[in-house]
């Protein structure tokens, strides 16, 4: 768990270095060359990327061409909602594409011979399910902040609670979906 941990904290790592970089557009192009790193050394070390840095190439690419041609526009102050939106729209999409973005993570961790079994796909993709809840309520919540129909205090209270519950369903998923999975093997 804790290397999965690992490979997805490598992902946000662009976000981290953008955010604090000023101007907007030097962020936006350090995020964009970070993301497009991590994009190819997964490609050569995995042989594929996660939904989740595929998108973020995307974002920086395309928030780097628009903090330069528009400066007035200041995507920065809408950080948490463009976090959100990409984690929401990626864990969508991988299920979507029937490649759950924590069976993505999991993959570079665990054992070749589980990664295809129905229980291991099974939690993979209840995981997923839940964690694109989670993100898209928190997108909900920081687009009722960024409208300023929520306050700043309650907008990050309730992003916190559905964190936690993404993190509790990472903890007890997996034993909930082996109960039922043996109970319909019989």
């Amino acid at each position: 768990m804790f290397m999965t941990l690992f490979w997805i904290f490598v992902d946000l790592i662009p976000f981290f270095v953008a955010f604090q970089v000023q101007p907007p557009a030097l962020g936006f192009a350090i995020g964009f060359v970070l993301a497009l790193l991590i994009y190819l050394f997964q490609k050569k070390k995995f042989g594929e990327v996660t939904t989740i840095i595929a998108i973020k190439v995307f974002y920086f690419f395309c928030g780097f061409w628009i903090a330069l041609l528009f400066p007035a526009f200041h995507l920065f102050d809408f950080t948490q909602l463009f976090m959100y939106a990409i984690l929401a729209v990626a864990a969508t999409w991988s299920l979507c594409i029937k490649k759950p973005f924590t069976l993505q993570y999991a993959k570079k961790v665990v054992p070749a011979e589980f990664t295809s079994h129905p229980l291991f796909l099974a939690s993979n993709f209840w995981l997923t399910l839940i964690w694109a809840v989670a993100f898209g309520l928190s997108l909900i919540c920081s687009v009722l902040f960024a409208l300023a129909v929520i306050s700043g205090d309650t907008g990050v209270m309730l992003v916190n609670i559905w964190n936690i519950i993404g993190l509790a369903a990472t903890i007890f998923v997996r034993p909930v979906v082996k109960h039922y999975f043996l109970k319909k093997q019989g």
